[in-house]
């Protein structure tokens, strides 16, 4: 493809994810790359940067836009992610997340870790996540608050060139997070939880996360969390996306609820 052409796709592509215009919760988003795609450059001491911009648009959903999950649900979700490679054992992940409910923003969220090999198929994963509402302050038990965390865990990776496979946990050692959709329930504990991701043929790939949060360290949890993706690559810089979501209560939470919400959503990424 030459440039003008290629220049030509990217912008419509471009103006597809926002005229699709201007929405998962607060959580990491899991997407597979093959390590022989990330690893350091050969120059010694080189860094290596890779990532991708994303847009989705949710539909139907019932996502709630805003921290104590008021408003109106997502309909649009946009952002990026990256992942710098230290050296061949030290990685670091960066995420950002918007939410749109088709008219205004109405929340952002940030995501970080680190992740360093200890021996082989064992990581240390310490990370922080932040929500911020964008137009509305949410209020749990009568006060302002927004969702943050930091956390400290261990991942069991197995992967080769075209697969990867993840058991996870990680615990809490800051939160104002808590149990069961409706907030009723205690401060967050633990997380844990297993990714997968798999390239199927040379341009179709599938990504899965599921998890549990409890607020009781090692119990069966109060909410599962999951998410599976479809991505078919058009051309290396650019992907069809397509997947469903959810996010459900397993007991009765404290208040007498017992929630759950939902998310169909497509869209299109541009790997770097």
């Amino acid at each position: 493809m030459n440039f003008k052409k290629r220049t030509a796709v990217f912008l419509f592509a471009a103006v597809a994810a926002g005229t699709l215009t201007p929405g998962l919760s607060a959580y990491q988003m899991f997407i597979f790359r093959p390590t022989a795609l990330d690893m350091p450059s050969a120059r010694p001491g080189g860094i290596a940067v890779h990532g991708e911009f994303f847009g989705w648009r949710l539909e139907p959903s019932t996502f709630p836009s805003y921290n104590d999950h008021s408003g109106p649900v997502d309909r649009w979700n946009f952002g990026f992610q990256n992942r710098v490679r230290l050296t061949p054992t030290t990685v670091v992940f960066a995420q950002l997340l918007t939410h749109d409910d088709g008219e205004r923003r109405t929340k952002f969220d940030w995501h970080f870790h680190l992740r360093q090999q200890i021996i082989d198929n064992v990581v240390l994963i310490i990370g922080h996540d932040s929500d911020h509402d964008s137009d509305n302050l949410s209020r749990l038990n009568g006060k302002s608050f927004f969702t943050n965390r930091n956390y400290v865990g261990v991942g069991f990776p197995v992967e080769g060139e075209t697969y990867y496979f993840e058991p996870f946990t990680w615990f809490f050692h800051h939160t104002n997070q808590r149990a069961h959709l409706d907030l009723s329930g205690e401060i967050l504990k633990q997380e844990f939880g297993l990714r997968f991701g798999a390239v199927i043929r040379s341009a179709l790939s599938v990504h899965i996360q599921i998890f549990t949060q409890t607020d009781t360290l090692f119990n069966i949890g109060q909410a599962w969390i999951g998410d599976a993706i479809v991505r078919f690559a058009l051309a290396p810089w650019l992907e069809l996306s397509a997947g469903f979501g959810f996010w459900k209560d397993i007991l009765e939470s404290p208040a007498g609820t017992r929630q759950s919400f939902h998310k169909l959503h497509w869209g299109i990424a541009v790997p770097f």
